[in-house]
């Protein structure tokens, strides 16, 4: 016997112990990150959306959400690597899918288009690659769980322009008319429905012809950043609609864009008549998307594409996780869409007798296809008594040329990179330590003189023990705060972090406090267009 196989089995056959003693539950809660502890450029993109309200106080609700809720790596075609870091939020989600170009770039950060694809049925895997899945099942508004009156995203998918032929749901142009159609649960249009509404059409989109009603509108309009960044393009009319909002019957006004579904409820405080659904969370529950119970599990299910599906149908049905992902990495290289016509298709390559046995549509779905290939391999495990020999059955069956010691070697692989679970920061409140004009050094003071300065702290203790460079290149002073520590600053719309990289001497320390709430390099001033106005507030976690 191969050491390999020894390995192999020991490893499995623990597995195999932990199914026999019964499943544990697969889901943990979401994760509850700080989106500004998190690499650039997540934090500058979420301040747009989001920093108006743990900032400022602005009255309306968020537009992404207070916490990043998981961290993954989803398979995009034009991606660099070919996968995409993307950062859930409760009411969407930001894809990070061009790292490579430039700070500004609107292609490097996108904000997913998950209505469209919830409504459509289609997981997007590249600018022009799909996956035919079935529709969500989840209402659009209000609970999600005992709500029989909203319909639910598959139920829009009719009145919607999604598919290959969205120009056929192109509406006339209606503005100035009252919104008085309702929708029911099963998606039956009610004309007149609402006859006493007092919501009127404010807007025409013409690219694929809707109307947005006039509380969108002025919604959108108001915040920080373009209304199609913020919802992309309306897909449906308007519609009213009967749901359930924490037990309570409500009807509301609902519009479904490509990136989140507004809702207007009458009933409501003003601020808060007009919000976003929860896109992000019902994404993540029509994916069968998860963050796992075993914290340790962390690092695996962000660090392969499709993890938090790989680990937690592994974890169901007793199959190791490392070993599963790299069956997934040798069958396919994590590409969803890969088939050998007759022989194997999808994430898995699953036999297609297995597929063909299971009857379940939608086979290349990524959390089908990882079902049956792990009910597969438990299956043949339990045949076998030999985990080894069940994975050299699986992949004789897929035609996969690999042998199950490849496989093992690269599950070896997986568990040495990912043994330790990322380090996350929970999410946290920020306090107010000053606010006004902001002094500047010479822009002849460089990245690099900065740089040199806080090294120099450092050399003579100077700096906090772990101190690093500033990655975007911006530093800052204050009296209060030694070499290495970090501020976030908020000015004309604008957030960033700013390492401190010198000193105040002590015998300036009252006239400076006097007159600055905070020293910056240039490059930190103009990004925050205090050269323009000269205010800004400096937060500390």
């Amino acid at each position: 016997m191969s050491i390999g196989k020894a390995v192999l089995r020991l490893v499995a056959g623990c597995a195999l112990v932990a199914s026999l003693a019964g499943h544990a539950s697969t889901h943990a809660a979401e994760l509850s990150v700080d989106p500004l502890s998190l690499a650039t450029p997540v934090p500058d993109v979420w301040y747009r959306f989001d920093g108006q309200v743990l900032f400022e106080s602005a009255s309306r609700s968020w537009l992404l959400g207070p916490a990043v809720r998981a961290v993954a790596l989803e398979p995009y075609r034009e991606s660099p690597s070919g996968a995409r870091t993307v950062y859930y939020f409760d009411k969407g989600r930001l894809e990070l899918t061009h790292p490579e170009r430039p700070p500004g770039d609107p292609s490097r950060v996108t904000s997913g288009l998950l209505v469209r694809e919830m409504i459509a049925g289609q997981i997007q895997l590249g600018d022009a690659t799909f996956i035919a899945v079935a529709p969500a099942q989840i209402p659009v508004a209000g609970d999600t769980v005992g709500n029989a009156l909203a319909p639910t995203y598959a139920a829009l998918q009719p009145l919607a322009s999604v598919g290959e032929n969205p120009q056929a749901r192109r509406q006339p142009n209606r503005v100035g008319q009252p919104v008085t159609a309702l929708v029911r649960a099963d998606g039956q249009v009610v004309e007149n429905a609402v006859a006493d509404s007092t919501v009127a059409i404010g807007y025409y989109e013409e690219r694929l012809g809707h109307n947005i009603p006039q509380v969108f509108w002025d919604w959108m309009n108001r915040q920080s950043i373009s209304w199609q960044e913020l919802a992309g393009l309306p897909l449906t009319e308007p519609f009213w609609i009967d749901t359930v909002v924490g037990g309570r019957q409500e009807r509301v006004l609902i519009q479904a864009f490509e990136r989140r579904v507004l809702t207007y409820t009458p009933a409501n405080p003003e601020p808060w008549r007009v919000e976003a659904n929860n896109a992000g969370q019902h994404y993540r529950a029509w994916r069968e998307l998860s963050v796992p119970d075993d914290r340790s599990l962390l690092g695996l299910a962000g660090g392969v594409p499709l993890g938090e599906i790989i680990v937690s149908k592994a974890v169901a049905q007793g199959v190791d996780p490392y070993l599963f992902a790299a069956l997934a990495a040798v069958a396919s290289n994590f590409d969803p869409l890969a088939v050998k016509p007759g022989i194997g298709l999808g994430l898995f390559q699953v036999p297609i007798a297995v597929s063909q046995r299971s009857g379940v549509p939608f086979p290349l779905d990524p959390a089908v296809n990882a079902e049956l290939a792990a009910r597969e391999l438990k299956r043949l495990a339990s045949e076998q008594q030999d985990w080894h020999a069940a994975l050299a059955l699986y992949l004789q069956a897929a035609q996969i040329a690999s042998g199950a010691d490849q496989v093992l070697q690269k599950a070896q692989e997986y568990r040495a990179a990912f043994q330790s679970p990322p380090t996350l920061s929970e999410r946290k409140t920020y306090r107010l330590i000053a606010r006004g004009q902001a002094a500047y050094y010479d822009p002849g003071y460089t990245v690099a003189w900065w740089e040199g300065a806080l090294r120099r702290h450092a050399g003579w203790g100077g700096a906090v023990p772990g101190w690093q460079l500033d990655p975007n290149g911006y530093y800052c002073v204050h009296p209060d705060f030694r070499p290495g520590q970090r501020l976030f600053l908020t000015a004309n719309g604008v957030g960033l972090w700013c390492t401190i990289g010198d000193t105040v001497a002590t015998h300036h320390v009252a006239q400076w406090r006097s007159r600055w709430a905070v020293e910056l390099s240039w490059s930190a001033f103009e990004a925050l267009r205090l050269d323009q106005r000269n205010s800004v507030s400096v937060w500390t976690p």
